[in-house]
């Protein structure tokens, strides 16, 4: 605490580093959010490529439906 105060005393109201404390809070708070983002999108796009992938080694999507299909078999 006193250290605290010492440094105020010395270096007074500094607007430069307050601005330089703001950015590196924004940096700070912004670096999760854009690794974590980032991986999302990547494992999102890589499921998206694998079904696409599916259906179309299943014959495409040509003459179905465009609706979500169930695993489940319904009795005929």
């Amino acid at each position: 605490m006193r250290l605290a105060a010492l440094l105020l005393l010395v270096h007074g109201d500094d607007t430069r580093m307050q601005l330089l404390y703001f950015w590196a809070a924004v940096l700070l708070a912004l670096t999760p959010v854009l690794i974590f983002g980032t991986i999302g999108v990547l494992v999102v796009r890589k499921i998206w490529k694998e079904q696409r992938g599916t259906r179309n080694a299943e014959g495409g999507t040509e003459g179905q439906p465009d609706v979500p299909r169930s695993d489940f078999r319904v009795p005929r």
